[in-house]
């Protein structure tokens, strides 16, 4: 039986076992959690018309953008207002978390239970796929750059409107050179990114 043969066999059995997940990654796959809290310690403004309030280097950037090419995380609200609004300190609970992969163009494609399985299935393999891939020609194709993002959904009594909190690595096309600022942030390095401003905590 070929490697790739091989390769495939695995998945269809992780994905026969794991298929009914949701998109909630598991704690070895995110070692941040529901029922954790984000306290928020400075207030963020959010501009008119839009939704968000970028953070990066433990700075906030506001709702015009942010460097696609180092970790950022980004404050979200519900709904759009034509004045500028105000999220004032708080403490979040964290009701819900999600993994997923984020295009340049800001097309974002959280990962189904059967996306969760493989990669779950294919941090065990090693990168062993991906070195039977790279020595085969027929697989040499573009990659589109994306970020890979982990969504956190808030709740808070005083501030309902407050959505969520996503964080993600740097926009990457797979170049092992965009190590380690391409990885999805976890609780290290989401308290890194948000400095003074927040942090994850139990």
């Amino acid at each position: 039986m070929s490697l790739t043969t091989k390769l495939i066999a695995a998945s269809v059995i992780v994905l026969g076992l794991l298929s009914a997940c949701d998109t909630t990654p598991p704690k070895y796959m995110m070692d941040i959690q529901a029922g954790e809290r984000f306290i928020l310690t400075q207030p963020l403004n959010i501009a008119a018309n839009s939704a968000r309030s970028y953070i990066q280097n433990g700075q906030i950037l506001g709702s015009a953008g942010f460097n696609q090419f180092r970790p950022h995380c980004r404050l979200e609200v519900r709904s759009l207002s034509e004045q500028a609004t105000i999220i004032q300190p708080d403490v979040f609970n964290i009701t819900q978390v999600k993994i997923g992969v984020e295009a340049i163009a800001g097309n974002k494609r959280p990962l189904t239970g059967q996306q969760l399985a493989l990669l779950a299935w294919s941090n065990m393999t090693m990168f062993s796929a991906t070195a039977h891939a790279a020595s085969d020609s027929d697989n040499d194709v573009s990659i589109e750059p994306t970020m890979d993002f982990v969504e956190l959904y808030l709740s808070s009594s005083k501030q309902p409107d407050v959505f969520r909190l996503t964080c993600a690595g740097s926009l990457s096309d797979g170049d092992a050179f965009d190590a380690p600022h391409s990885y999805r942030p976890e609780r290290q390095q989401i308290n890194r990114i948000l400095g003074d401003i927040g942090q994850i905590q139990h």
